[in-house]
């Protein structure tokens, strides 16, 4: 698992143990086969997401927060899901 939270301290518990962590988003999801956005962060909403689907294996997300625009993710090539909407 490849993950970026800027507040999770290291070494402290379960997922973090197994996890290899980066120091921004987009370096996470550099080579990754999907994403998960778990929360709201301002951070987020200004990553470079035309980058970040060219990066990736696989350009797949899941918007737990529905932070992002569907069609836009779409259109930049991702499959995009989200929770309560289609």
């Amino acid at each position: 698992m490849r993950c970026w939270d800027p507040l999770a301290r290291h070494g402290e518990a379960e997922p973090w143990l197994s996890a290899t962590r980066y120091a921004s988003p987009e370096e996470a999801m550099d080579g990754a086969d999907a994403a998960v956005v778990v929360t709201e962060w301002p951070q987020l909403k200004d990553v470079d997401w035309a980058r970040a689907a060219t990066a990736m294996r696989r350009p797949v997300l899941f918007d737990g927060r529905n932070l992002l625009d569907p069609l836009r993710m779409r259109e930049l090539g991702f499959t995009y899901m989200s929770v309560g909407r289609p």
